[in-house]
């Protein structure tokens, strides 16, 4: 089944930045783009032409998020969040024509002393807009989450920060107005309740304790946090690591099933003991409920991974990007649970195989030329898979959207070895699936 032509090339290209692109969002028929040359474009997917170009800012542009109404878009960039109507009706719009800016730094630094010391400020890493278009939740390069009320216009209340270096990516939880997951460069996944103002759970993906965890053989690419994404259910989550893993959590209410994995005895693969405990549900979704282990894909890529994200055209379909230029669709209800049940029981047949050659080895007695029976179960490998030499050298972001032909669409922006082609640089790789 191949996803691609033959030479593994785009379609055709978006052009227009200048400098790298960092960041992609597809809404509908808009995607919206941030780079490094300081612009957001919003391009028309039914046309690949540009439908606006937002520029003026003072930063690069690193994160971008549109609101459920599909006519106002956020912009990350620097420390400041600016919104924009879209239906303004001029192509060009400058930063001072935002409809709002907020700053990330307000009533919690003295300006007097952000005047002294610019270092004070920090650059938001990730924004996100919840599903009623209420709250944004931001995530910047101190280790801080915070949220926006949409409403008031108001940051919130900065609660305690929980990272301690970078936090790479923040989601808010669908069907929950005020949950949200975060992830850092301290391997820690954080599960916040803004609405009790409180952390719910702390998940740390290096512990090689935790029950549903496989230490990855990549010992030079720690699994630093760098991607979250949600299902639309809201009851699964995976996650993009440092080593080129894929972790899975599921709430109570998504729980293993039999058909996705091969049972030895029955059980569940994957989920904590110590967090099964269902926490209660409040009104308006507010209410917290915990998070428990699913399967970890070790080294679903051999670098790691950049960016993860449940697809646009399959909710059920994971497509993941490595920092080698590698790009990888995975089935969601196949290999969330197997994966973990399945290595610890092929380790165990191993094992059991190495004991008994062993045993004969100590009774003089000829060893076995078979090889161990390994259990019954479907290898765990991705539906499609690319890389995209000639085209990235590094890739930065991936986003995923069906046009109204129903065509399946790839959008790839990375970094192209030649840095001083800028249009190599700037360009958006369009593939079509």
């Amino acid at each position: 089944m191949a996803l691609l032509n033959t030479n593994n090339q785009p379609a055709s290209f978006l052009v227009g930045h200048v400098a790298p692109v960092l960041t992609l969002e597809s809404r509908d028929w808009m995607l919206a783009s941030g780079s490094e040359d300081k612009t957001c474009r919003i391009w028309d997917i039914r046309t690949d032409k540009v439908h606006k170009a937002l520029r003026g800012f003072e930063s690069s542009v690193t994160t971008t998020s549109f609101a459920a109404d599909d006519h106002t878009i956020y912009v990350g960039s620097g420390d400041k969040v600016y919104s924009y109507d879209l239906r303004m009706e001029s192509l060009l719009l400058n930063a001072t024509q935002a409809s709002k800016i907020y700053d990330g730094a307000e009533d919690e630094i003295n300006q007097e002393d952000l005047k002294k010391d610019h270092q004070l400020r920090h650059c938001l890493i990730q924004i996100q807009v919840n599903h009623k278009a209420t709250y944004l939740v931001a995530c910047d390069d101190a280790g801080d989450v915070r949220v926006l009320d949409l409403k008031s216009h108001k940051w919130t209340k900065r609660l305690e920060r929980r990272h301690d270096n970078i936090a790479m990516t923040v989601q808010f939880v669908p069907k929950k107005e005020l949950q949200a997951l975060s992830g850092g460069m301290d391997k820690l996944v954080v599960a916040w309740d803004f609405y009790k103002g409180r952390v719910m759970q702390l998940i740390d993906t290096d512990n090689p304790q935790q029950e549903g965890t496989v230490q990855s053989k990549q010992l030079f690419n720690p699994p630093f946090v760098h991607s979250i994404t949600a299902h639309p259910s809201g009851t699964r989550v995976a996650i993009g690591l440092g080593d080129g893993s894929i972790q899975f959590l599921h709430t109570a209410a998504d729980p293993p099933t039999a058909s996705t994995i091969f049972q030895q005895d029955g059980g569940s693969s994957g989920s904590s003991k110590k967090n099964k405990k269902k926490g209660s549900t409040g009104a308006s979704g507010k209410g917290t409920e915990g998070w428990l282990l699913g399967g970890r894909l070790v080294e679903a890529h051999a670098s790691p991974i950049a960016t993860i994200e449940y697809a646009g055209f399959n909710a059920n379909w994971l497509v993941t990007s490595a920092s080698n230029g590698s790009i990888a669709v995975w089935e969601d209800q196949a290999s969330r649970y197997e994966s973990f049940q399945r290595q610890q029981q092929v380790l165990e047949v191993l094992k059991q195989s190495q004991e008994q050659q062993l045993e004969r080895l100590r009774q003089n007695q000829t060893l076995s030329q078979e090889p161990p029976v390994l259990p019954f179960g479907r290898p765990l490998e991705p539906l499609y898979e690319f890389k995209t030499i000639g085209v990235f050298e590094r890739v930065n972001c991936v986003s995923t959207s069906k046009s109204s032909q129903g065509e399946k669409r790839l959008f790839v922006a990375g970094t192209h070895a030649r840095a001083e082609e800028k249009k190599l640089q700037g360009r958006i790789a369009v593939y079509n699936l």
